[in-house]
């Protein structure tokens, strides 16, 4: 653990509670046991599970407090615990610390399992990667179960918020033909330049423009926001179609007779990681991120994602 220091500035609460129960703290750094590694933050990212866990309401392990939140992050590796071989002191990598039980990625350090943990690819930046690892493997995890491929017809509800619009890219890359369901204007501008067959505002006719997209129903939806506006339009995936959906999407949909429904979960593991990287490694990839805080403004991201905004909002930990 050279030039690593003992102690570290993290977000953490000191008891559940809403956005003003987060404040700075100096912890020790976590230590690195077999096939850990730890991993010098550069950017984190903020998500919905974030405060859910504030809150209370995600608890997943024995409470003990203080409680570093963060659930995704990118930096480089500082040190490699015992058996640890896919990577080395130095690796600029991205990883999740979701349901972490040495602490979150609100932090100037975090110490995870090698298997949550992936290389950065090429075409991306700390800060893009920041903000990929739990929208990544929830996107991906989700299309992998609908049985998404070539000339699918997939129905996208969500596609221009953190995990659709990576999923909208993913499905592309793996041949399906998107219709893509945004939120305002500017979530459907988004969506066509990241290429999507079509592009409309959930706010509109929804019915009467996917109908015309697939005639015949869809093959998929992909369900990333509840509502009744999304479950009307699910009577339009065929018989013996897909509706796929991850945790957290409340009210969760209903699928119509002769539909399956499938839900998955974003839990990172090295077959997830390594086939992600695979394909945003096809050609140019973006994170699209909405806003950027500092460390010591965690309680304010976690404030702006109640507020419009698309893609992804990070923390920038250090570094650059």
């Amino acid at each position: 653990m050279q030039n690593t220091p003992q102690q570290m500035k993290a977000m953490a609460v000191d008891e559940f509670g809403h956005a003003d129960k987060l404040t700075l703290h100096t912890l020790p750094v976590p230590t690195v046991d077999a096939g850990e590694v730890l991993i010098r933050i550069e950017i984190a990212g903020v998500g919905g599970w974030d405060a859910l866990e504030r809150e209370g309401e995600l608890v997943y392990n024995k409470v003990h407090f203080p409680r570093v939140l963060g659930g995704e992050c990118a930096g480089t590796i500082v040190a490699i615990g015992d058996g640890v071989e896919r990577f080395a002191v130095g690796d600029r990598v991205y990883a999740q610390s979701f349901m972490n039980d040495k602490g979150g990625s609100y932090a100037e350090y975090v110490v995870v399992s090698e298997e949550t943990v992936a290389p950065m690819p090429d075409g991306l930046d700390m800060l893009m990667a920041g903000g990929l690892p739990i929208a990544g493997v929830t996107a991906l995890s989700n299309l992998q179960v609908s049985g998404t491929g070539n000339k699918t017809k997939l129905m996208l509800w969500g596609a221009s918020g953190g995990v659709g619009h990576v999923a909208l890219q993913l499905a592309k890359r793996m041949g399906a033909n998107v219709f893509a369901i945004a939120s305002g204007a500017d979530g459907v501008a988004l969506v066509k330049q990241l290429g999507a067959d079509e592009a409309v505002d959930g706010h509109s006719d929804v019915v009467q423009r996917a109908r015309a997209f697939a005639p015949d129903g869809f093959d998929i939806a992909l369900v990333l926001v509840g509502g009744d506006t999304v479950q009307s339009t699910l009577s339009l995936v065929r018989q013996g179609g897909t509706i796929a959906f991850p945790n957290g999407v409340m009210p969760e949909p209903l699928a119509p007779d002769g539909v399956e429904l499938k839900k998955a979960n974003g839990f990172a593991n090295r077959m997830l990681l390594d086939q992600l990287n695979r394909l945003i490694d096809m050609g140019e990839f973006q994170v699209h991120i909405a806003q950027t805080f500092g460390l010591e403004e965690a309680a304010q991201a976690q404030s702006a994602m109640k507020q419009h905004y698309l893609g992804k909002i990070v923390l920038r930990v250090s570094g650059e």
